[in-house]
C-alpha cells in the first residue's frame, strides 16, 4: 500500500510542472518602462488582452481606507498586470491540445516602488509533457523574455516557416 501511495504522489508530482519566475529590475520608472513594453509586446507578435492598474483598483474598492495602516506596505507606487496573446503560439497549442489553452493569456506583472521598476513572469516550460507543445512553450517564454528585456524576439520568424514544430525548436 505503501509502494502504491508512493507511486501516485511522485506521479502527481512529475504531472505538475515547477513554475520558473523571470525576474528582471530596471532603473527605469514605471511609466517610460511601461511605455517601452507597450512597444515591445507588438513588435513581438502578441497583443495586450487586458491591463489592469492594481493599486488605482484597490484604492477605488475602498482598500486603503478598510485596511488603513496594512494598506500597501511596501510602498509601491505602481502595480500593472498586463495579460498577453501571442496568437500564433496560442493556436499551435490549441491545434495539439485544447485543454492547454488554460494557460492562455500570458501574464506579467510590473511594479514599482519609486526607486526601481520589476518585471515578473511565471514561466510555462515544463507544463507539459507533450513534446511538440514543451517547444511551443520553450518559445513562448523566450518570445516573453525578450519582449520584457525589450528586444525583437529572433524565433517568431521560424515560427512561420513550413518546418515541423520539432525543427524550429531545437537549435536553441
Amino acid at each position: 500500500m505503501k509502494k502504491l501511495l508512493l507511486g501516485v504522489l511522485l506521479l502527481l508530482a512529475s504531472s505538475s510542472f515547477a513554475n520558473e519566475v523571470y525576474k528582471k529590475e530596471v532603473a527605469t520608472p514605471h511609466d517610460v518602462y511601461m511605455k517601452e513594453f507597450k512597444s515591445a509586446i507588438e513588435k513581438n507578435h502578441m497583443n495586450v488582452l487586458y491591463e489592469l492598474d492594481l493599486i488605482k483598483k484597490f484604492k477605488d474598492a475602498g482598500y486603503a481606507k478598510k485596511f488603513g495602516a496594512d494598506f500597501n506596505k511596501n510602498k509601491l507606487t505602481a502595480a500593472t498586470t498586463i495579460l498577453l496573446c501571442n496568437g500564433y503560439i496560442g493556436n499551435q497549442i490549441s491545434n495539439i491540445d485544447a485543454e492547454m489553452m488554460s494557460l492562455c493569456p500570458i501574464k506579467v506583472s510590473i511594479i514599482s516602488d519609486g526607486k526601481s521598476t520589476k518585471i515578473i513572469y511565471t514561466k510555462y516550460t515544463g507544463a507539459s509533457t507533450n513534446k511538440e507543445i514543451m517547444a511551443l512553450l520553450k518559445t513562448l517564454d523566450e518570445v516573453v523574455i525578450n519582449t520584457i528585456d525589450l528586444t525583437t524576439d529572433k524565433y517568431m520568424e521560424k515560427a512561420f516557416s513550413s518546418d515541423s514544430i520539432e525543427s524550429r525548436h531545437t537549435d536553441h
